[in-house]
């Protein structure tokens, strides 16, 4: 089971645990005595620490969490949710001793929104147990993923990182996270392309999809201008794969290739642009060679003769 099924399967007892909605030992305020009727209203629960209120100086965001952009306006609609009813799902942390701070492992944004709000603490989950900077970082992209909340170049730069720390190739990564391999490539495409392209994908302007496409040009002058097509001109990315093919056309001409072969073993191959463009070029092809033989056996004359 990779870290996003994980993460999923645990999400609705973290939620609980969170909410403080599971059993605990002292029995719920107004519940019904254990034993009575009602008493398998409590059955299958489990009991579990609940969250602790830890002040916001005490707490601090983890430098390799992959997600760097927040959206300022919903940021601003979360701090007014947070005036109104107060940090309704707690932050997980965990204890740095080198800091001496609570670093938090998740919750970054009701972090950044409480501490608008002027709280003075919020509730925390402590999670317990040392975990390896790999660790930390697939435990946060797994849970970033799942709630769509990284950027698409943020989420390239996490892979890369990852791969670079525990030397995966993209297959590895893609099994790790359980994600398929075709989305780990082109994600990671996008961090082969200019800063100014990136910027784009980041501000909206781009689709990772298109950008993607564009990444195929060899150039990154090539890249650009496209780039600057299809925010102009709004190409579709069906247009944007064939812009892309209409800057490649060597390369398929390359691929095609006429041989002709004699009784004798004698091969002659034709290759190119003139064996893409048929009989004719392949004939004007082969004369030009006749030609240039001829030539190579005079010049061979003359050095004979002197």
């Amino acid at each position: 089971m990779g870290k996003l099924d994980e993460l999923r399967r645990g999400a609705g007892s973290n939620a609980a645990e969170s909410m403080g909605t599971r059993d605990r030992r002292d029995q719920p305020h107004g519940a019904a005595p254990m034993g009575r009727t009602d008493k398998t209203r409590y059955q299958g629960l489990e009991r579990l620490r609940g969250a602790n209120e830890i002040p916001i100086d005490r707490l601090t965001r983890d430098p390799s969490q992959p997600r760097e952009i927040f959206d300022e306006a919903a940021l601003q609609e979360l701090v007014e949710s947070i005036e109104s009813l107060g940090v309704l799902q707690p932050i997980r942390v965990r204890w740095d001793e080198e800091l001496a701070m609570y670093v938090i492992a998740s919750g970054e944004r009701r972090f950044r929104a409480a501490k608008m709000a002027r709280l003075k603490s919020v509730p925390c989950v402590i999670q317990e147990g040392e975990l390896t900077e790999s660790q930390r970082l697939i435990e946060q992209l797994a849970e970033n993923i799942i709630r769509a909340d990284l950027q698409p170049v943020e989420q390239a730069k996490a892979f890369r990182r990852l791969m670079d720390l525990n030397g995966w190739s993209a297959r590895q990564l893609a099994r790790e996270l359980h994600i398929a391999d075709a989305n780990i490539v082109r994600a990671l495409a996008l961090l082969d392309l200019p800063k100014s392209i990136q910027e784009r994908v980041e501000a909206g302007q781009l689709a990772p999809s298109v950008a993607y496409e564009v990444s195929r040009l060899d150039s990154p002058e090539e890249q650009a201008t496209l780039a600057e097509r299809i925010v102009t001109e709004k190409l579709t990315r069906d247009q944007t794969v064939a812009a892309v093919q209409a800057k490649k056309p060597s390369r398929t001409a390359k691929r095609i290739r006429q041989e002709f072969r004699r009784d004798d073993g004698t091969l002659v191959t034709i290759s190119g642009p003139a064996a893409a463009a048929g009989r004719d070029a392949i004939v004007v092809a082969l004369k030009w060679a006749l030609k240039q033989t001829r030539e190579l056996d005079q010049d061979t004359d003359q050095e004979q003769a002197a």
